[in-house]
């Protein structure tokens, strides 16, 4: 077998630059950062206490990824090649392990960027099963950092194991799902999937098998297209009711408690909410598209404050979609036309984050 020219110069190439790279240390900077100390923004603004603080912003692969040393430069000078690395295009679905990883669905692109802060490495999630993804919009993470891909136009939730590999399908591929949107993880495993058109909730077990169905048996229950869910400590279940304008608080039997919110222009009603999140001291998030904020609220649902108005500079907001809380009370945030996440931290009594 005889190899082109053009293809031996290049096995050459590599050759020189793996011994060099051999004779010289690997990239050995600081590890990733996830509070720029640039940022100086809090809520409320003072002299009042600061109960939010803006950590970080992310823009795309250039945010983590660190900058080319001598010998990939060289490299690149050589071959010709350059990495090519995709930003966000419409972020939606946000989850993190609070540790390394926070992954980012993103339909209009058509993936799940995987953002590993250990490695300051960028990868992409592009498939399932053989078949690429079509509208990524929901993702969670069980105990295990086994990750969960909800698919709005393939119609399923598809599964992946921490290195990203890809698993199955949530339910095996046998339960019929309409458009599966929002997804949440208790601590026993346990899936809950907003279903936007079939106007429930689906529940699955720690086994992936389907368990029940909720939709409510009352008018006052029912959903009105169900677009995302999250779950507190205690196990109680929290709906972003979209048409109903509300967030609607159910027990871990799936019983209506209580709905935080209503429809309006003033703080404390919705236009257009998206995402829910609640941190360690039970307080609910709530994202509004149209007002281009998050609200926060207590367990009375009191309206305690808001962080965020129309805009593109740090803290503002344009269409903002997925919210998510991590174990250490960060909050991520899918700034989706500004093209970003932003990441906060909750300051919990005495203005101090974890």
């Amino acid at each position: 077998m005889y190899l082109r020219m053009e293809t031996l110069s290049r096995c050459s190439v590599l050759l020189l630059l793996v011994v060099l790279f051999s004779a010289c240390s690997t990239f050995q900077g600081n590890p990733f950062l996830l509070a720029d100390q640039n940022l100086r923004y809090v809520w409320p603004p003072k002299p009042n206490q600061p109960r939010i603080k803006l950590l970080r912003v992310l823009k795309g692969p250039e945010d983590i990824v660190p900058p080319s040393g001598r010998f990939q430069r060289l490299f690149e000078a050589m071959t010709g090649e350059k990495s090519q690395l995709m930003g966000f295009v419409t972020p939606a679905g946000v989850v993190a392990d609070g540790d390394r990883f926070i992954y980012v669905a993103d339909p209009a692109a058509r993936q799940v960027h995987r953002y590993d802060l250990t490695d300051r490495e960028v990868s992409f999630i592009t498939h399932a099963g053989g078949e690429p993804l079509a509208s990524p919009v929901g993702v969670a993470l069980d105990s295990d950092n086994n990750l969960y891909v909800s698919d709005s136009v393939r119609a399923q939730v598809f599964k992946y194991n921490k290195n990203a590999e890809f698993v199955g399908i949530l339910g095996g591929g046998q339960v019929e799902m309409q458009r599966p949107a929002g997804l949440a993880i208790n601590a026993g495993g346990e899936k809950y999937v907003a279903d936007v058109l079939a106007h429930k909730l689906i529940v699955f077990d720690k086994d992936d098998r389907y368990v029940r169905e909720i939709k409510g048996d009352t008018e006052e229950e029912a959903f009105n297209r169900p677009i995302n869910v999250a779950l507190d400590s205690d196990g109680s279940v929290y709906v972003t009711d979209a048409m109903n304008f509300t967030v609607k608080v159910l027990d871990r039997q799936g019983k209506l408690m209580k709905a935080v919110g209503q429809i309006g222009d003033t703080p404390g009603s919705f236009a257009r909410p998206k995402g829910v999140a609640v941190d360690s001291d039970h307080n609910i998030y709530i994202v509004d598209a149209n007002f281009d904020n998050f609200q926060i609220f207590n367990q009375s649902g009191r309206l305690l404050m808001f962080v965020g108005n129309t805009g593109n500079r740090p803290g503002e907001f344009f269409l903002p979609n997925g919210i998510f809380i991590d174990k250490k009370d960060r909050i991520y945030v899918s700034d989706s036309y500004n093209h970003r996440i932003q990441i906060f931290q909750y300051l919990k009594e005495g203005g101090k984050g974890d």
